[in-house]
């Protein structure tokens, strides 16, 4: 079933987001194994992400893969929290 991911990068800012983006991280995810969409913004101290995906897994092997190794120094994510996908609306 297919799973949303919330976690919080606290300290991030838009010239860290602009040096993941740099190294690829954001056109890879396009292609990654699972991935179904992904929404993020700036918080008062950080920055949020949402993601969906097919599965728990899918997203761990992605963040283990390719985020985790471009992590900017000193940015620690929160624990993910995960929801299973139980209802979904689209636009028509």
């Amino acid at each position: 079933m297919a799973v949303i991911m919330i976690t919080d990068l606290p300290g991030m800012d838009l010239d860290m987001l602009e040096g993941m983006r740099q190294a690829g991280v954001l056109d890879r995810m396009a292609s990654a194994s699972g991935f179904l969409g992904h929404w993020s913004g700036r918080t008062g101290t950080g920055y949020r992400v949402v993601e969906v995906w097919d599965s728990r897994d899918a997203w761990q092997d992605w963040y283990d893969g390719t985020v985790k190794p471009n992590m900017p120094p000193g940015i620690q994510p929160t624990e993910p929290t995960f929801l299973e996908v139980e209802t979904e609306v689209r636009p028509r």
